[in-house]
């Protein structure tokens, strides 16, 4: 085998983030009793990803992360609602069902045991522990690294720093980071002097000064790029 560790990302590449946020997102909505419409979502996804992207650049740390794109939903649509509540409403429910990306479910059972997996995902504890617990997704990874846990997010080097600690520091060329996010899992991947492999399931393109050293459309595809 070309690798001795394999670093895999969660959301959107072993387990389907997107669908469990609409799942979440709208369960969240009907809990409060928020009459319905078709833009609130996507005003969500708009801070969402905005709040997430101050996250990776330092400028908030998690904890404020959590309460923050509630209380900006909440305040942009004007609605009266406590946004601690509802950002803990919309923890649980994201967590209530599990759903998969494509292909996954089987290749990590199949790897399990025969090569060492890791599991490195930007997060809150809360809700990442919840559907690993839910998944029974733990038992086939010899370590769980979640940002919320230990402070400090993908692409930061201390990141990998704490990764890297937890493998017993092996070989860099040795290690390999599979992941869909360009600003978390290849740019801190390319950061660090990994090998790093996209998925890229909507044929997006890649900046030049972050490009990964494979591309994927589908993740069956890793096993041509790891063997």
């Amino acid at each position: 085998m070309k690798y001795d560790w394999l670093l895999f990302d969660l959301d959107n590449t072993i387990l389907n983030f997107d669908d469990a946020m609409v799942f979440g997102f709208d369960k969240t909505i009907n809990d409060f009793d928020i009459p319905f419409d078709e833009n609130y979502f996507s005003i969500y996804q708009k801070i969402n990803h905005e709040c997430w992207a101050d996250l990776e650049k330092g400028i908030i740390i998690q904890d404020e992360l959590r309460i923050l794109r509630m209380e900006r939903f909440l305040n942009h649509i004007d609605i009266d609602k406590n946004p601690i509540d509802f950002a803990e409403t919309y923890h649980k429910n994201l967590s209530a069902k599990i759903f998969w990306m494509e292909d996954a479910k089987g290749l990590i059972e199949d790897w399990s045991g025969q090569y060492n997996m890791a599991l490195v995902t930007n997060g809150m504890r809360e809700i990442q522990r919840a559907r690993l617990v839910k998944s029974d997704l733990e038992k086939h990874f010899r370590h769980v690294i979640i940002s919320d846990e230990i402070g400090v997010s993908k692409p930061n080097t201390r990141f990998f720093d704490h990764v890297f600690e937890k493998i017993k520091f092996p070989k860099k060329d040795k290690v390999i980071i599979i992941g869909d996010s360009l600003s978390s899992d290849i740019r801190g991947g390319n950061d660090y002097g990994i090998d790093t492999c996209w998925l890229n399931m909507s044929e997006r393109i890649a900046p030049k000064d972050n490009m990964p050293t494979f591309t994927i459309g589908k993740l069956k595809e890793l096993k041509e790029i790891i063997l």
